[in-house]
């Protein structure tokens, strides 16, 4: 499903969550410093030329597993940031 796992340019590591979504996967989680961390996300990552992320509820305790946070289509030398 991942074909390449991106980075965030200003994410500081939240932790490992296991995100089922990608099959189980034990994925490390960012969030944006300086801000409260109600939500943590995946790295950005690319599939199928699309680049995009999950995100965890820290209030919820739990994935928001109805959607994909599509970021565009993948190019190279692309930034990603919270913002």
């Amino acid at each position: 499903m991942v074909d390449k796992w991106l980075k965030w340019e200003n994410g500081k590591e939240w932790g490992e969550i296991e995100c089922p979504m990608l099959d189980g996967e034990r994925v490390m989680t960012y969030y944006q410093e300086g801000v409260p961390c109600y939500y943590s996300y995946t790295a950005p990552f690319v599939s199928d030329g699309e680049v995009g992320y999950y995100r965890y509820d820290h209030d919820v305790g739990c994935w928001d597993e109805d959607t994909f946070f599509f970021m565009g289509e993948y190019t190279e030398g692309m930034l990603f940031k919270f913002g």
